[in-house]
């Protein structure tokens, strides 16, 4: 590269460079800012006693690359009686998400419980051995796990998104970490992250991130901006 040219490219601000991505439920809009690309609800999974419930997309957005997502949700009220049985539901699901890809990238959103920590992190790395070498794999994260080297150590994903919003009844200090003590996360918690318009942070937090993944509580039908407080 000419002197000049990375002379400008290290001038540039962070902001400029880093990738930003909306996450699209079902009926949600594709904001201008993430046309490139965007990551997509394929299929919702609700593991909810001894039942599996599943749910397909109906259509996709008019993005340049797609990252399908996955969300299994497994209820609190009734949780599965025995999640593992839903396995090859979720991996073939994953499967199925991998062939719709246009990104090179597909993402499971899987909020698991303390109980279900084995399980998740074996479904995790059976993934990423039978997903295609150019498929890769990115999963979500609750923000706690970034204090927790069980959930995160040698995950074995390509990539980690952690959900810096909805954090909970601990929102207020785990907040406070990502705001002021970023190396006090678990080193895969400072790549990547997830934001919320709604719970913004200065964008000089947002701005440590090579990529950010972008969730809107209203489906991006309100023209929120992601680079600042609602």
């Amino acid at each position: 590269m000419p002197f000049v040219f990375l002379l400008i490219a290290l001038l540039l601000p962070a902001t400029a460079c880093a990738q930003q991505v909306a996450w699209l439920w079902d009926g949600a809009a594709l904001p201008a800012w993430s046309q490139q690309e965007a990551a997509v609800l394929q299929r919702h999974i609700l593991l909810s006693g001894d039942n599996a419930l599943t749910r397909p997309r109906s259509g996709w957005p008019p993005a340049s690359r797609i990252t399908p997502v996955v969300h299994v949700e497994v209820s609190t009220v009734n949780p599965p009686i025995d999640i593992e049985r839903r396995r090859s539901m979720i991996v073939r699901a994953m499967h199925e998400a991998a062939d719709a890809s246009t990104s090179g990238w597909v993402q499971l959103d899987m909020e698991a419980k303390p109980s279900q920590r084995v399980f998740y992190r074996s479904l995790v790395r059976q993934l990423r051995s039978e997903l295609p070498p150019h498929i890769k794999l990115s999963v979500t994260a609750l923000a706690w796990w970034c204090r927790s080297p069980a959930w995160l150590d040698d995950l074995g994903a390509d990539e980690v998104v952690p959900m810096f919003f909805r954090m909970g009844k601990d929102g207020a200090r785990l907040r406070d970490l990502v705001e002021h003590s970023p190396a006090a996360l678990h080193a895969s918690c400072r790549d990547v992250a997830g934001f919320s318009p709604q719970e913004a942070f200065a964008p000089q937090v947002t701005a440590r991130y090579r990529k950010t993944y972008w969730f809107d509580r209203y489906a991006w039908k309100r023209g929120a901006n992601i680079g600042s407080t609602p």
